[in-house]
């Protein structure tokens, strides 16, 4: 027990920690702030105190970053500093079954909707544009609006309050 100082352990080789109760316990001044347990040979990472996240940080050129948050005050909400990024052919899935699936199979990137219900696209904004990378419209649809259809960036179909406008020669 060190009233005062710091405590190194400096080994040539690896630091074993053996808890025969299945708990480390992480302590600051007697107050436990994290443990690590081992429940059915499964690893549990805990932050004991209550609403106080876990934070992965690392150095970044030089500078101190926050790679990853999770945020404890919001049910583990996962917050990353920068990107999530995947191989070609693996998933994220969303949802308690896993019902929507966004890929990218290494030619082509999918949206799919696998469960029961129907694929919503939404916006509170102005609308939804599909486009050809940032420059290019395939499609808007504009909230109170039109729907408009492009061909190689040239509206062709715009829908109004009493119809429809075509542009170019309709054939059938």
């Amino acid at each position: 027990d060190l009233s005062s100082g710091d405590l190194t352990i400096d080994v040539a080789g690896d630091i074993s920690l053996d808890a025969g109760g299945n708990n480390i316990r992480l302590k600051y001044g007697g107050t436990q702030v994290g443990q690590f347990k081992n429940v059915s040979s499964d690893l549990e990472i805990h932050a004991s105190v209550q609403d106080k996240d876990i934070l992965f940080k690392g150095d970044d050129g030089g500078s101190e970053i926050t790679a990853l948050t999770l945020d404890m005050s919001d049910g583990g909400t996962a917050s990353f500093a920068k990107h999530v990024k995947l191989v070609d052919g693996a998933k994220v899935y969303l949802g308690t079954g896993g019902d929507l699936e966004l890929f990218h199979d290494g030619n082509n990137g999918y949206i799919k909707d696998v469960g029961t219900g129907i694929l919503s696209i939404t916006s509170d904004g102005t609308g939804i544009d599909i486009n050809k990378g940032t420059s290019e419209y395939m499609g808007r649809f504009i909230i109170d609006g039109a729907v408009e259809l492009y061909h190689n960036n040239g509206k062709k179909v715009e829908t109004t309050s009493t119809g429809a406008t075509i542009t170019g020669k309709v054939l059938s």
